[in-house]
């Protein structure tokens, strides 16, 4: 069925850019990285149109109607209408252009949408590094379903939540501060990846990025980059390089580093990513690039013992500390493609570029088929009475219309068929509020209306008393009247509008009346419809 998902107000077509992506196999379950900063998407106490402040009613879709899509809300600023958030694409298409639609502006939607399912069994963690590391411990969420969640140390607080490449990043200050994340197994194959930032590397030793293991030993992979002053002749050459040292279970004497440039300290941002497969073999990625590669790494088991440290070596050598910046650390149980890498670089570098997006409009329109638009749809109260009228621009041969009422806004039933019509009377309104909807179809499609809310004006000027309330399911329901009209006769509704039962009531006394209760409706709400001979009362009645 093709209808905007209930309650949303506003959508926006995102294209994905099929330039930005390598030629290739389809992607399947890619994390897709959508930024945008709207006016639009703004909260509504903001002047937007997103009703939750913390962006609870975000969502996104494929093929426009009909397929919800996992996502994961990074940040969301409802100030300034920046949203950043992770979108699994179940198949990227890699030689056309691909559309997803986010939807937003429900103001009955309290919990967030967010999930970490848009990380799927190939991921083991994924940290954003968007959280306050001045919080609870551990701080430092995981993203994906594992929850491996992180502890800030060293002092860290909400000053070194920084802006990052995209959302919020992690500041370290090359003195104490690191994240700890609990030790878990890898298996053979391998991907790390991360985004680093250098402004300067002062001093005389190594500043550590990514350390799990020690770097003397088997099992253990480090991430370090060296500093200016390096004073020993041997590694004069190692300064400003970033250098990273595996081994696995069958590494005892392997020493050997793969060097990565020596040109990354620049206050940019870059993406670093190790690949390590299990029939052998390493390969370093910057930007999305391959800049080194070892035959020799890998092929056999990787378990390392200690902890995994972002921004210090896992001994906290007071020396080997990192000072600059670090965002969105993931570490996978796979070897990622080539193209894999490199679209996940062009998606994060330039999300803006990546993911094109279109204007804004009325999600209530998006979803119909093209020939047909509702031009309007309204609902009045007229006299105890609610009036509704509709019209269609281009209205075709094949277009059923359906009139929709409900006692919530979330339970709908069909009040009426209106082919052929473009108005209806509802003379049973509920008391209180009744809410209403247009359901249509053509060539097969079907669409809805906006929800058009009725708020009945006699709510509070009763004429008749209803006691008691709630009343027990054996017992009688008395009609207390105090103005001379004399009630007739009363109709019993469910909550869905559904009649129940119809009656003539019993007088008991001059102006006291009753009517039995309908059987079976214990612990339901029932709206009680008092009829006199120039108006009517609704009364809503809980039984027991």
């Amino acid at each position: 069925m093709l209808a905007q998902p209930f309650g949303y107000d506003y959508v926006r077509e995102l294209v994905i850019q099929e330039s930005r992506i390598p030629n290739g196999p389809s992607l399947t379950n890619f994390p897709l990285l959508v930024q945008l900063t709207h006016n639009d998407l703004r909260s509504t106490v903001n002047g937007g149109h997103v009703e939750s402040t913390n962006g609870h009613d975000i969502l996104f879709y494929q093929d426009g109607c009909t397929t919800k899509l996992d996502h994961q809300l990074d940040t969301y600023d409802p100030v300034n209408g920046t949203l950043t958030a992770w979108v699994r694409i179940p198949v990227l298409s890699t030689t056309i252009n691909s559309s997803i639609y986010l939807y937003y502006g429900n103001d009955t939607v309290t919990v967030s949408n967010s999930t970490t399912g848009v990380w799927d069994s190939t991921y083991s963690g994924v940290w954003h590094l968007s959280d306050n590391p001045g919080g609870t411990a551990p701080q430092i969420r995981d993203g994906a379903p594992n929850a491996y969640h992180g502890t800030a140390n060293g002092g860290m607080t909400i000053a070194n939540s920084v802006n990052g490449k995209m959302g919020r990043a992690l500041s370290f200050d090359e003195v104490n501060d690191y994240v700890r994340i609990p030790d878990f197994l890898y298996g053979q194959e391998l991907t790390v990846s991360f985004w680093f930032n250098y402004s300067e590397v002062n001093g005389n030793a190594y500043q550590y990025l990514f350390s799990h293991g020690a770097w003397s030993t088997p099992n253990s992979l480090n991430v370090y980059m060296g500093e200016d002053n390096i004073a020993i002749p041997a590694e004069i050459p190692n300064r400003q390089m970033l250098k990273t040292n595996f081994r696995d279970s069958n590494d005892a004497n392997n020493f050997d580093t793969l060097n990565a440039g020596n040109t990354l300290v620049d206050g940019n941002w870059h993406y670093y990513t190790i690949r390590i497969q299990d029939f052998g073999g390493a390969t370093i990625y910057i930007d999305g690039m391959q800049v080194a590669h070892y035959a020799v790494w890998g092929a056999n088991s990787f378990d390392p013992a200690t902890d995994i440290f972002l921004g210090g070596r896992e001994d906290l050598h007071t020396q080997r500390h990192f000072g600059g910046l670090l965002d969105e650390v993931r570490i996978s149980p796979v070897w990622r493609t080539s193209n894999w890498i490199l679209t996940e670089y062009n998606n994060q570098q330039s999300p803006g570029l990546f993911v094109i997006s279109g204007l804004e409009g009325p999600s209530i329109a998006f979803c119909e088929p093209l020939s047909v638009r509702l031009s309007e749809f309204e609902a009045k109260e007229a006299a105890d009475v609610v009036k509704l009228r509709w019209s269609f621009a281009n209205p075709s041969e094949t277009l059923l219309s359906f009139v929709e009422k409900s006692h919530d806004g979330n339970k709908w039933q069909l009040l009426a068929e209106a082919k052929n019509r473009n108005s209806f009377i509802d003379s049973t309104p509920y008391p209180g509020s009744s809410y209403y909807r247009l359901r249509y179809l053509n060539e097969g499609k079907v669409s809805y209306s906006e929800i058009r809310k009725v708020q009945l004006a006699q709510e509070n000027n009763f004429s008749s008393r209803v006691y008691p309330n709630p009343v027990s399911v054996n017992g009688r329901l008395y009609i207390s009247n105090g103005s001379a009209e004399q009630p007739l006769f009363v109709e019993f509704f469910d909550a869905m509008g559904k009649m129940i039962k119809r009656e003539n009531l019993i007088r008991r006394d001059e102006d006291l009346f009753y009517a039995e209760l309908p059987a079976n409706c214990r612990g339901t709400l029932v709206i009680l419809r008092i009829l006199y001979k120039e108006k009517q009362e609704y009364h809503k009645v809980i039984v027991r």
